[in-house]
Parts: structure tokens; C-alpha cells; sequence
């Protein structure tokens, strides 16, 4: 994820045949739903069996090429939204990422990626010809993949969308360490500096952002839609009002991060990505408002999205 590939050649009418969605969590969810409103057959696969009557489904693992394109037949488009655990990132990504483009070009499906930011270093200004100079062992992988695929001669269009936040997110930045916390009177767990700018990418955006990319005859990097950048504390400010109860935050220092992951190697991960806390972190998405025509939902609608989410959810389970 360094060959440069066209990238936008002819915006094509969308078609209605059978679609293959490649995970199944916050975003690959999202985006089987909005597949099958536009009147898609859809096809989700994921590493254990699921029964959900709306779509086909099938388990297979992503690194089998010949899975994935056994799973791709008759497919136009294959939507890779798989993602490893954090600690399982240099075992299992690249073969992930691998495995998904290889299946999809053996179905002779165009293929849409799901992908992060970690790869570029400087985070004050990202965009799609920024250069890959990560600073991180995992954006390290995240630039081999990225290299990788855009070397590829398939079309492939590779989506690279900011922070989540959303219904359904309950580990997104604004999840169970901050709504759940709030609504229960809590201190919010927050890391980095809360007054610096930070882009952050609501997941039906994303997930629409996709499909976007997937009904169109795109191919190359493509920043996903955001709302212009504000700080975390202005944010949390934002998420207070729409609760109606006060937000108090408690800072978790990088050094809290990197002892839990004696307990919790999940969580240990997270402390090399503090970094992007810590300074400006502002994705500019304006390529891709230029080309579709639309932009990101309006802050007010996709916190009180959110928050509505977060009380029937957290305060139900309390």
C-alpha cells in the first residue's frame, strides 16, 4: 500500500449483481447493509459461520486465495474489511491483504480495500499523494501492503479512512472508554493531547465511502470523507451536550499502555500509535468530495447518532 496506478478512468452505471463483503464488523456490516438497499445480492464472508437471513454467507479464512475466489464467483466487486488483532498485525496482515487481492483477481472481481493512515508519518495534512514514511512497526506493514497492492495490475481501489467513531463502535475512540464511562458518571479515558486537531471518520461514511469507490470504475488511494478536523476536547465538549450529562476525561499516559499489555496485548499495541494524539492529524478528503459529490455527515447529526446508540446500549447494560 509504490507504483501509482490510474486512478479514476469512467464513472460507470452501478450494477445490481452479487457483491462479496470480506469481514464482518463495524465497517464490512455497514457495508453488506448499504449493498443490499442499493437492490445487491450480497455475499458476506467471515472466519466463522453466521447465519443472517439477508444475506449469503460463508466462512472461509481470507489468507486462501482460492477460498476467497471460490466465495468471489460471480461477483463484480469483492470488499475486503478484514483487520487482524492489533497483536497478531505482523503474523497475519500482509497474508490477509494478500490473500483477498489474489481471490478476487482469480474471480475476476474488481476488488475495494478498507484501509488506515498509519503509513504516513507526518499527520498534519494527509492526502493521497502524500509519500509513505511511517513511523510505527505497524504502519511499517500498513506501507508494505499498500506497496504491494497498488503494484498490482488488477483495478483496485484502496479506501483509507481516519479514526472511527459511530453507532456500534464500541471501541472507536468515542465507544465504551468515553460514552460508556460518561453515562455512568466516570472519568472518560483519553490519551495524547485533547487540544490538538484530530480527523475522525464516522462509520456510515465509511462504509458509504466504499461502496462508492465499489460502484464506480475507481481505482488507486482515495481519502475518505471527514468533516473538517477539531479538537478531541471540543469533540468531547460536543458528545456532553448531546448526552446532557458532563464529560470529565482522565489521561492514560503511553507508559499505563505499554504495562497493561503484559494482561492485555491488544491494548499494549495501542501505545505506539499514541503519537497521533499528540500532534495535528488531519485527513484531507477534498479528491474525493471533488469526484462524488458528496461530503461527510454533519457533526450534529452523527453525535447525536452516536449518542443515542451509546445510551440504549450502555445504559441498558448497566
Amino acid at each position: 500500500m509504490l507504483l501509482v496506478m490510474k486512478e479514476l478512468t469512467h464513472i460507470a452505471p452501478e450494477a445490481r449483481g452479487l457483491q462479496l463483503v470480506l469481514g464482518a464488523g463495524q465497517i464490512g456490516s455497514l457495508v453488506a447493509e448499504q449493498l443490499l438497499e442499493k437492490g445487491h445480492r450480497v455475499r458476506v464472508a467471515r472466519r466463522t459461520a453466521s447465519a443472517d437471513a439477508r444475506f449469503e454467507t460463508v466462512a472461509l479464512d481470507v489468507r486462501d486465495a482460492d477460498a476467497v475466489a471460490r466465495a468471489a464467483e460471480g461477483a463484480t466487486v469483492v470488499y475486503s474489511c478484514t483487520n487482524p488483532l492489533y497483536h497478531q498485525w505482523s503474523e497475519l496482515l500482509l497474508p490477509m491483504v494478500k490473500g483477498s487481492a489474489e481471490g478476487a483477481a482469480k474471480a475476476g472481481a474488481r476488488l475495494v480495500v478498507l484501509d488506515n493512515l498509519y503509513m504516513y508519518g507526518d499527520n498534519s495534512r494527509m492526502h493521497e499523494a502524500q509519500p509513505m514514511v511511517p513511523v510505527s512497526k505497524k504502519g511499517e506493514l500498513r506501507k508494505q501492503a499498500g506497496e504491494w497492492l497498488l503494484a498490482r495490475s488488477e483495478p483496485i481501489a484502496i479506501g483509507r479512512a481516519a479514526d472511527f467513531f459511530g453507532p456500534n463502535a464500541p471501541q472507536a475512540m468515542f465507544g465504551d472508554r468515553v460514552l460508556e464511562r460518561a453515562l455512568a458518571g466516570r472519568a472518560a479515558e483519553v490519551f495524547g493531547d485533547l487540544d490538538q486537531p484530530h480527523s475522525y471518520a464516522y462509520t456510515p461514511d465509511v462504509a458509504r465511502g466504499l461502496v462508492t469507490l465499489g460502484s464506480k470504475e475507481t481505482r488507486g488511494v482515495w481519502m475518505l470523507p471527514v468533516n473538517p478536523a477539531e479538537t478531541t476536547r471540543k469533540l468531547l465538549d460536543r458528545y456532553a451536550a448531546a448526552l446532557g450529562v458532563p464529560v470529565r476525561t482522565r489521561r492514560i499516559p503511553k507508559w499505563v499502555l505499554r504495562g497493561a499489555g503484559v494482561f492485555d496485548k491488544q491494548l499494549g499495541e495501542v501505545a505506539e500509535m499514541v503519537y497521533q494524539w499528540e500532534h495535528p492529524y488531519v485527513l484531507d478528503d477534498s479528491k474525493f468530495r471533488a469526484a462524488f459529490g458528496w461530503s461527510a455527515t454533519p457533526w450534529d447529526e452523527a453525535i447525536r447518532a452516536t449518542t443515542d446508540w451509546a445510551r440504549g446500549t450502555f445504559r441498558a447494560a448497566a
